[in-house]
């Protein structure tokens, strides 16, 4: 993408003035890939590090096998391990230096790669720049990069072209999520590291890249945000990369953090003592009290009041559940008055029409299943009725009072019992019992249908 703007210019016009990587620069990002060799046939050892090919005797390769084989070439001890067709014979990193240009912090991303192409060969190492995360004082960043191809099963740079003006391009389609190829968060970073005076003076620390940070959005902060600067120097690096995470910069409780930092209070989760800081303003307690700001054992307090909000919020929840209870009750009542009481019997087995939401919590609890759960109590063309053969429960049954036929008939877990056809039959045989019934709750005169 060419450069539209003054901003722009500038970067690419920076970009050219780079210097190279150093040598030990160079040694370094290729030191970061592991040792280690496959062992072949006929005791022959393949180092990876430098492609040589090493011959040594059975017995001995057996003793290397336990604690390492040391390479005659390089002198690298390495690890032995099968060589499969999984294997991979290339391995790339990508490594990043932070270094400062003029008003510029400059996060300059390499590929660092290994190549054993075929045994007895040199191992091939290649280093290739492929983008930069370029960030002035002011907080704004211009990304320049090489020109790449990808899809969700490759990436390919073009390290031969020039570098030119890129975007983070983070995207979610209907059946991939393509990851921002230009946040350099999960690179391997150099241990020496320079930024410009003002990130420095802001509280920029050179271990951030190893704290699982996300560092472009870490340097903006300490440049543009002086909450984020303050909490910093604080010495709250875990609130830091909290608010990092989350990605909101508007950070609530910050009278809070104050206290802390007077009392030498340092958060160790931050996650969770936000939550608990939510929890003593949920009971109204004071926040600005170090006695419960700063808790000698964090996840106890936070523990303590999260089980007194649970039980708060079940006692409501019971109170509301109860409320509504009794509201369906006189429903249930005023709408299926006419068969309340309704049962009737072959001498084993016993039919009753349910005659409370309360029967149909007990139905349901006992028989495990839905009759409660779902509102079968305020179906208006629904009758219930419990079998039960000396007492216990034998199945649940649903008569619709609109055709008059059996809807369903369920056994414990929605099964069948053994007296399921007679439970049929008996329903079926008394089915007129509940026509009249419905007929004389209509001839009343203040009955409503």
């Amino acid at each position: 993408m060419k450069a539209r703007t003054k901003l722009e210019r500038r970067v690419l016009e920076l970009g050219d003035r780079l210097p190279a990587l150093s040598k030990a620069k160079r040694e370094w990002a290729f030191s970061l890939f592991p040792a280690y060799g496959f062992y072949l046939k006929k005791g022959e050892v393949w180092c990876q590090c430098c492609g040589y090919l090493d011959r040594v005797l059975i017995p001995e390769l057996a003793v290397s096998l336990e604690v390492g084989h040391t390479c005659p070439r390089c002198g690298k001890t390495i690890t032995l391990k099968h060589l499969t067709e999984k294997d991979c014979k290339h391995e790339a990193r990508y490594v990043s230096f932070i270094q400062r240009t003029e008003e510029w912090n400059v996060i300059r991303t390499f590929m660092a790669e290994r190549n054993n192409p075929c045994k007895g060969e040199p191992t091939g190492y290649e280093i290739n720049e492929v983008y930069r995360n370029w960030v002035n004082d002011d907080g704004r960043e211009v990304v320049t990069a090489r020109p790449y191809t990808r899809s969700p099963f490759h990436l390919t740079w073009k390290t031969w072209k020039p570098m030119q003006i890129a975007h983070h391009n983070r995207h979610c389609s209907g059946c991939y999520e393509m990851e921002d190829i230009f946040d350099p968060s999960d690179n391997w970073y150099y241990p020496r590291m320079y930024v410009t005076g003002k990130l420095r003076r802001n509280g920029w620390q050179n271990r951030f890249p190893a704290m699982d940070l996300p560092i472009v959005a870490a340097i903006r902060q300490l440049l543009t945000n002086p909450v984020a600067e303050t909490i910093v120097k604080q010495g709250q690096i875990n609130v830091f990369r909290h608010i990092l995470r989350r990605g909101d910069y508007c950070l609530p409780f910050s009278h809070a953090l104050n206290i802390c930092h007077r009392n030498g209070y340092i958060i160790g989760d931050a996650s969770m003592w936000f939550d608990y800081m939510e929890l003593l303003s949920y009971f109204n307690l004071d926040t600005h009290n170090a006695r419960y700001v700063c808790p000698a054992d964090l996840r106890a307090e936070h523990d303590r009041l999260a089980r007194k909000k649970d039980r708060l919020l079940a006692r409501r929840k019971e109170a509301e559940r109860m409320k509504k209870m009794r509201r369906d009750e006189e429903n249930y009542a005023r709408d299926k008055a006419a068969f309340i009481g309704l049962a009737f019997t072959d001498g084993t087995l016993t039919a009753r029409v349910l005659g409370s939401v309360r029967e149909f919590l007990e139905e349901g609890d006992a028989m495990h299943h839905c009759v409660y759960a779902q509102g079968y109590y305020s179906k208006p063309d629904s009758l219930i009725l419990s079998a039960t053969v000396g007492g216990k429960r034998m199945e649940t049954v649903e008569v619709s009072l609109r055709t008059f036929r059996i809807v369903q008939s369920r056994a414990v877990c929605n099964g069948v019992s053994p007296y399921h056809a007679r439970i049929i039959n008996l329903v079926n045989q008394n089915m007129n019992l509940r026509k009249e019934r419905k007929k004389q709750w209509k001839e009343q005169p203040n009955s409503t249908p």
